[in-house]
């Protein structure tokens, strides 16, 4: 069965102090009710996506289930997966039993830990003593990258300064400070190779989804983005294996993933096919990894995408006009946010962010502080 998405509703992403975690979800659902033209009643099904550990309680949906809309519905918790999240609801009325779902995702990163909860996410007896964190794991990775692929210092201030500009245009965004080349390129160092200004911020803010099934869409006669193809793998985790497992260039989850969903998506050339992407930024290094990963370029060629404003906004594939995780990571929510950013441009309503003629839009996710599982998703008009 074909199902669209039909809504998107944000919260500001940014530190909300003032701002409880039930207020943010609250504010995102109604906003994707809102944009919907669905009413709560309407929706059959509810699916939360958060993480314990960043809520400091378990079971965290006991206390966002209510601000959700989930009172009385049928409701289910995907824990720490961000975009799978959207694969539960999407195959929750795929298969026919539900018309409508309604996804919601958050973080409130200002009232923990992320680096420290990351650190238990590891193997307890030997990385997790040592300190290991997602911070390191990825700065491993993109040190492999940087060896095999040749990449400079400048290729990752270009993905950079690409993402805060693009930042500029979206009210939602966390960092709005135009930034310079001398700024981004001296910063001090977090994990060799990431500099500070290589890595994402941490954020508030949630973000919600309603979608639904090609016949409710008929009664509803709603601008909406089809769910085109879907596709998602998971690979080992384990920090000893990196060498193997990202092959120091290419990202095997992301591979896998987007050929599942091109696959469906009757997806041949993604730089020709493709008019817009959203994709998981989670550092500048790994931007250009994913470039590989998902066919827009040959191994190693990421490089070249940047250094050709290929990815620009007003170049030939336009990559995270949004601003990217760069910008704003409400870390739990942002795989989300990439694909609620996706939809709004093959909806056409992405304001000063609009990618001119975006017919056909990519999103990729992450699993949870990990780059081991990926999630994609191509959407069309």
């Amino acid at each position: 069965m074909k199902v669209a998405i039909i809504g998107v509703g944000q919260t500001s992403y940014g530190e909300k102090k003032n701002q409880s975690i039930d207020e943010m979800v609250f504010q995102a659902t109604k906003r994707a009710l809102d944009d919907s033209g669905v009413e709560r009643d309407e929706i059959e099904s509810i699916v939360t996506s958060g993480s314990d550990g960043l809520d400091g309680r378990a079971i965290s949906n006991m206390v966002t289930a209510g601000a959700s809309g989930a009172y009385l519905k049928d409701e289910v918790k995907v824990s720490d997966t961000w975009i799978y999240g959207l694969v539960m609801g999407y195959l929750r009325v795929a298969s026919g039993v539900f018309d409508t779902s309604l996804i919601v995702s958050w973080t409130k990163s200002s009232e923990t830990s992320p680096e420290l909860v990351s650190n238990l996410s590891f193997e307890p007896f030997f990385l997790r003593e040592l300190g290991f964190n997602y911070t390191i794991s990825l700065s491993l990775e993109a040190s492999i990258y940087i060896d095999r692929a040749k990449v400079k210092d400048r290729d990752a201030t270009g993905i950079v300064i690409k993402n805060r500009e693009n930042a500029l245009r979206n009210p939602h965004s966390h960092l709005l400070q135009k930034p310079s080349m001398k700024e981004i390129s001296s910063s001090r160092f977090v994990s060799y190779p990431l500099r500070k200004s290589y890595l994402p911020p941490n954020s508030d803010g949630a973000c919600a989804l309603v979608i639904a099934s090609k016949k409710r869409i008929k009664s509803l006669k709603r601008n909406c983005a089809w769910i085109r193809g879907i596709g998602w793998a998971i690979e080992g985790y384990y920090a000893g294996d990196l060498v193997e497992t990202c092959h120091g260039i290419t990202l095997p989850s992301v591979t896998k993933s987007s050929e599942m969903a091109y696959k469906m998506a009757k997806i041949k050339n993604p730089l020709e096919d493709i008019n817009v992407a959203e994709i998981s930024d989670v550092t500048a290094y790994h931007e250009m990894m994913i470039y590989e990963a998902l066919g827009f370029c040959g191994t190693g060629g990421g490089k070249e995408l940047i250094r050709d404003g290929i990815t620009r906004k007003e170049g030939k594939l336009p990559v995270n006009p949004s601003g990217g995780i760069l910008s704003s990571n409400p870390i739990f929510a942002s795989s989300l946010v990439r694909v609620a950013e996706a939809s709004l441009q093959v909806m056409g309503k992405a304001g000063k962010r609009q990618v001119e003629n975006a017919k056909v839009a990519l999103a990729q996710g992450f699993t949870a502080m990990s780059t081991h599982g990926s999630c994609l998703v191509v959407l069309g008009n």
